[in-house]
């Protein structure tokens, strides 16, 4: 194949990856909303029971990001699997941050491959970093562009374990080079729709949508 013909396989691939993740982070969303458990959560009005639920949900939602990505160099996955840490964190707080990440994590580390301590590793991170916007924060949601570039440097964290924990230094090189630029975008987009259709919730149910 020549190489204009890989730069478009690539780019192809990735945008297929853009325009599939999208739309079910979107439709995801908005259905999780609609929860009641996810809703108390959202609102602060949660129990113990509500944040289990919620943990479970965005830990499932983490692992599919994981098989919903495209295979690339050495068993590498370019992926949305840091989504649903970053959105726990942020919206859930202490616990459900680090489990959702915990959950995500674990799983990627389970199906092996020469990146997956450090992918297993930014993906628990990524929960604890938004779990600390959280409490900077007071709880308050950030707003939709922050939130899309903490995403970004979430991404920019997983290439640097990357290229610090996978050896030899070339192979970490060319899994980061093929995995991590398509992996900001479709996570820092995802992160983004994720905090639009929050703050629509909130601003839809004002009154009280989790109320019987």
């Amino acid at each position: 194949m020549s190489a204009a013909g890989s730069t478009q396989s690539f780019l192809g691939e990735h945008l297929t990856l853009f325009a599939s993740t999208e739309i079910f982070i979107f439709v995801f969303m908005e259905i999780a909303t609609k929860i009641e458990t996810i809703q108390r959560v959202i609102f602060k009005e949660a129990q113990m029971r509500d944040y289990i639920a919620f943990t479970l949900l965005f830990g499932l939602f983490s692992i599919f990001g994981t098989y919903i990505g495209i295979p690339t160099s050495y068993g590498a996955i370019s992926n949305i699997r840091d989504i649903a840490p970053v959105v726990a964190g942020l919206v859930g707080g202490p616990f459900t941050g680090f489990a959702v990440g915990l959950i995500g994590g674990s799983h990627r580390l389970i199906i092996g491959g020469d990146s997956a301590i450090a992918c297993a590793l930014a993906t628990i991170l990524a929960g604890l970093l938004a779990v600390l916007v959280y409490q900077y924060r007071k709880g308050a949601l950030i707003d939709i562009i922050p939130a899309m570039i903490f995403a970004v440097a979430i991404e920019l964290l997983h290439g640097t374990l990357a290229l610090v924990l996978i050896q030899p230094f070339t192979e970490a090189v060319e899994i980061v080079m093929a995995s991590i630029p398509g992996m900001i975008v479709a996570n820092s987009l995802g992160v983004g729709i994720s905090i639009i259709v929050i703050r629509s919730t909130k601003e839809l149910c004002r009154g009280g949508c989790s109320e019987e």
